[in-house]
């Protein structure tokens, strides 16, 4: 079985591109010019992921318009999970007692299973974003243009 090519950018990313091995005619995909409104179902929890994602993508150049039904569903996996954990305030196990008081049995809430699989397919989508430190770490920034803050930069 052959490994998925990755595409040029990630290669250039990581410093691993050697023209021999460019694709020809690769997909070029335009970058966000305005920022996107989240979308409608989202939580409070999706929308400040959503909000701090795309600010951040947008403002390294890497939030193309491809990307955003993707990155929606990263936002709402990881909103799931938020939310289901703020609800539960720690609380992850449900307990069945019997008419005398006794604990009778004890098993993990559903709804901590279900931020569990949230979480994990969040975890899926941010890898493929570079949004975990490992997946991060093999990557780049593309060049960014130098912002001058200070007296001290004025000679670039």
């Amino acid at each position: 079985m052959a490994r998925p090519k990755k595409p040029t950018k990630i290669k250039e990313l990581q410093g691993t591109l050697q023209p021999c091995r460019q694709i020809a005619n690769e997909m070029q995909v335009s970058e966000v010019v305005e920022m996107p409104a989240a979308p409608s179902y989202f939580d409070d929890f999706a929308q400040k992921e959503w909000d701090v994602t795309t600010s951040e993508l947008s403002r390294i150049k890497m939030l193309h318009i491809v990307d955003l039904s993707i990155l929606a569903a990263y936002c709402f996996e990881i909103g799931t999970y938020h939310r289901i954990m703020n609800e539960m305030g720690g609380k992850f196990t449900e307990r069945t007692y019997d008419k005398d008081g006794k604990l009778r049995a004890s098993k993990i809430a559903p709804q901590y299973k279900v931020a569990q699989s949230a979480l994990a397919n969040a975890m899926k989508i941010a890898s493929q974003f570079g949004f975990t430190p490992s997946s991060r770490a093999s990557l780049s920034m593309p060049d960014q243009e130098e912002e001058k803050t200070d007296d001290f930069n004025f000679f670039g």
